[in-house]
């Protein structure tokens, strides 16, 4: 947040809305690494979503979204235009496998991966033999899926192509629908429900 204190030496305090909500600050050449004074401009979390959607950034649409009241099909709906536009651009993160198996250590040591339900996952990394514990294993398999062009991960027209194909066929994971079972709360998208829900809902015996 070091921007809004850049922003405050030079314009003085950071106005606030009629809720009292603090305005954003919005980076108005779109790099956030660029905290000069004359790219930063206070705007309310409404003109901020305004600017981007009208820039078609999804993912700062869904990031603000967060901070909204809007809806979480709303939001799902971000969700899913983000990560379809980051898999065009060939940002998406599982574009990339050193950093994909770097996500999936830091859930499984927290306790959030998604797969911590199954229990032949489970033997599979405590006994140390499930695939993308093992660098060297999972470039292997990865190379053969490349080879015969099934491997997502290394191909990122593959990875395109299978999204596509699962948006089109509703089976896409930002379209699945879910029901936490410790708030009763419903919704759409895997990513709403891993973040705020199941074993990370608030509401979740401790």
């Amino acid at each position: 947040m070091n921007y809004r204190k850049i922003y405050e030496s030079h314009f003085g305090p950071i106005p606030k809305e009629k809720n009292g909500r603090s305005y954003d600050i919005h980076h108005i050449d779109g790099n956030h690494s660029n905290n000069s004074p004359e790219n930063l401009r206070a705007v309310t979390i409404q003109e901020h979503y305004n600017i981007h959607y009208e820039q078609e950034d999804w993912y700062a649409c869904y990031m603000i979204a967060g901070k909204m009241k809007k809806t979480p099909e709303e939001i799902s709906h971000l969700a899913s235009m983000s990560n379809y536009s980051r898999v065009e651009d060939g940002t998406h993160p599982f574009l990339g496998g050193e950093m994909q198996r770097t996500a999936q250590r830091k859930l499984v040591a927290e306790g959030k991966h998604h797969f911590l339900g199954s229990e032949f996952a489970l033997k599979r990394v405590a006994d140390g033999t499930h695939p993308w514990l093992d660098g060297a294993k999972a470039r292997v398999r990865n190379l053969k899926r490349s080879a015969a062009g099934t491997n997502p991960f290394l191909d990122p027209e593959v990875a395109r192509k299978n999204v596509r194909n699962q948006l089109a066929a509703g089976t896409h994971s930002s379209q699945k629908v879910w029901k936490c079972e410790h708030c009763g709360k419903e919704g759409k998208g895997a990513g709403m429900f891993t973040r705020y829900h199941g074993g990370a809902c608030k509401a979740a015996p401790k």
